[in-house]
């Protein structure tokens, strides 16, 4: 017996009979209660069985496909690094990330949003200045979900967590490819100016912009809990590269550069509805369709008063025109409508497009396709004669020759995958592997062997391979935007 009972025992012998008496049967009926409560409370529960009227409980249904299984478990490794851990330089250049963001591979690959990332906040602010995001409701300042409260932002959704990695699986994209892109926004991240740029000299307002299209690509906006200060800083630079006429004055107006800094805006508008970046992307879009009036010929080249034009400029301002479309700024039909048609003015009855007149150059085949394509022209029978061109090509990084290899496949690829069917998965079987095995250590590209983009420098070639790994999600195929279109219109209420 233990010393407890002992001094219990001897405790209660120690009183008289009558409060002996008292205390056992006091203890008597407490065991009484507890026993019979424990009854009741038991026969009060009530054994919980679904009723489904005659038939049977169903069967338990199997877990539906992890549609995200591909990239978990990743064990990336670049190319050219063997072992278990990443090489001294590449971990420089990503010791400055949060650990929050470092600690699982399948957080970095994957991407997929914390309810605080998922709501996405409205930036606010004044033109040149973002300032941080302020949550509040109603008026100028409503907030929303991208792709839920904001006009055209369903298009940009596909990038976003979850659905970024669903598409990825479905469209063919790898651990690999994902993790290649990581490693390049990393590499931006560290290579990054302090005052938002990225690279030097003439073309850093172009170069800038294609960095900020590689996040903006995958995702990542200023709320990004790794790249968001990145992001931040690269758009306050865009946005004070337009001047009050809506030009981007680098380089003398260079309209290659007008353009891909207007993309740029248009989609981290698209993206965010920051009131800070709509009112320089709208002078940038009125000075576009200025331009785009001055030559006559519906398209533009190299300056805003230009008197001709070509595809591969034109290209650039055509998908910023409809980006800026797609994220609620106003461009008119009609701009489109003369665009596609100085389109169909370099076309070549073989199935291609030309640069400046009617040939078949891979490059600008690519270029063309696609911006007739996002011009609602995918399913003219000679886009199929165009897409049956390119799917001649063959990648080959050591032996494929040209000045601009990599600005080719940028546009063939995409052009591709909108074609989708046969000609997506022949292109998708080569350019995947070959970009993401000359990925180098430090998560950059340098130019294939036989091009000459080397001297555009890292960023330039580097923005490029990122852009290729990214069509998997950057956009939605055209075919799908059309049926999702189709749906709308036929679920639409009637209006009386």
């Amino acid at each position: 017996m233990t010393n407890t009972t002992k001094k219990f025992i001897q405790w209660l012998m120690s009183l008289t009979v009558l409060l002996r008496c008292f205390v056992i049967a006091l203890l008597f009926h407490v065991a009484i209660l507890l026993v019979i409560g424990s009854i009741k409370i038991a026969g009060a529960i009530p054994e919980i069985v679904a009723a489904f009227g005659d038939a049977p409980p169903p069967t338990p249904l199997e877990e539906e496909p992890d549609p995200m299984a591909a990239y978990r478990d990743v064990d990336y490794q670049a190319p050219g690094v063997s072992g278990p851990q990443a090489p001294v330089e590449y971990k420089v250049a990503i010791a400055e990330a949060p650990k929050s963001a470092t600690d699982s591979q399948v957080a970095e690959v994957i991407g997929v949003m914390s309810d605080s990332v998922t709501a996405v906040a409205r930036l606010q602010g004044t033109a040149g200045a973002l300032t941080a995001p302020t949550f509040a409701g109603g008026g100028d300042n409503k907030i929303g979900i991208v792709g839920i409260a904001t006009a055209g932002s369903g298009h940009w959704t596909g990038r976003l967590g979850p659905a970024r990695a669903i598409n990825a699986a479905k469209h063919g994209a790898s651990a690999r490819t994902e993790a290649a892109v990581m490693a390049a926004l990393r590499w931006f991240k560290a290579n990054q100016n302090s005052d938002g740029s990225w690279a030097a000299g003439a073309n850093r307002d172009a170069l800038t912009a294609l960095a900020v299209l590689c996040f903006l690509g995958r995702g990542e906006t200023t709320e990004s809990k790794e790249f968001g200060d990145a992001v931040s800083r690269g758009i306050q630079f865009l946005v004070a590269s337009i001047d009050s006429n809506g030009v981007v004055p680098a380089r003398g107006s260079y309209m290659y550069t007008q353009g891909a800094v207007t993309l740029a805006l248009s989609e981290a508008y698209g993206m965010t509805q920051a009131k800070a970046i709509r009112d320089p992307l709208e002078r940038s879009i009125k000075a576009i369709l200025a331009a785009q009036k001055v030559n006559k010929m519906g398209a533009w080249r190299y300056t805003m008063t230009a008197p001709n034009a070509d595809t591969s400029v034109s290209a650039w301002l055509i998908m910023s025109l409809k980006s800026a479309k797609l994220a609620g700024i106003d461009v008119p039909e009609d701009s489109f409508k003369l665009a596609s048609n100085y389109l169909w003015t370099v076309y070549d009855d073989d199935g291609g497009f030309g640069y400046t007149a009617p040939s078949r150059r891979v490059n600008m085949t690519g270029a063309g396709v696609l911006c007739q394509q996002f011009l609602g022209q995918s399913t003219d029978p000679r886009i199929k004669k165009a897409l049956d061109y390119l799917k001649q090509q063959k990648v080959d990084w050591d032996e494929t020759a040209g000045a601009h290899v990599l600005y080719g496949w940028y546009y063939v690829t995409q052009a591709m995958f909108q074609g989708g069917g046969s000609y997506w998965e022949y292109w998708n079987k080569q350019i995947r592997d070959a970009v993401v095995n000359k990925q180098a250590p430090d998560g950059h590209w340098a130019s294939p062997t036989k091009s000459k983009e080397d001297s555009n420098g890292p960023v330039y070639t580097t923005a490029l391979a990122c852009l290729i790994l990214e069509v998997y999600y950057r956009y939605m195929p055209i075919h799908q935007e059309m049926e999702r279109n189709a749906l709308s219109a036929a679920t639409a209420p009637e209006t009386k």
